[in-house]
């Protein structure tokens, strides 16, 4: 299912942004959990698990995973939404 040179459709547009539509919800959906404090226990014992001995504290060494997360998830969602609403629009109007 190539496309080939001047034979974009719209059954094509549907499969290609319903992909990326996609990939960006379960990005946001990702960073608005780490962002919620869900993970910071788990990221906490992952790191004092996995630190060496000779390794330097940084300023970053105490902060938990949802400080560190600096990624606003509003946007990248609502985008996300509206690239699927969108696509299933072209649907509605493929199968009519």
């Amino acid at each position: 299912m190539l496309i080939q040179e001047g034979q974009f459709s719209l059954f094509h547009y549907i499969n290609i942004s319903f992909g990326i539509s996609f990939f960006f919800f379960l990005a946001g959906l990702l960073i608005y959990i780490m962002k919620s404090g869900f993970l910071d226990r788990t990221h906490d014992s992952f790191r004092k698990f996995l630190r060496r001995k000779d390794e330097e504290e940084t300023e970053f060494s105490d902060m938990m995973l949802s400080e560190l997360v600096g990624i606003g998830y509003q946007a990248i969602l609502f985008s996300a939404l509206f690239v699927l609403a969108t696509c299933l629009i072209a649907l509605l109007f493929y199968y009519l």
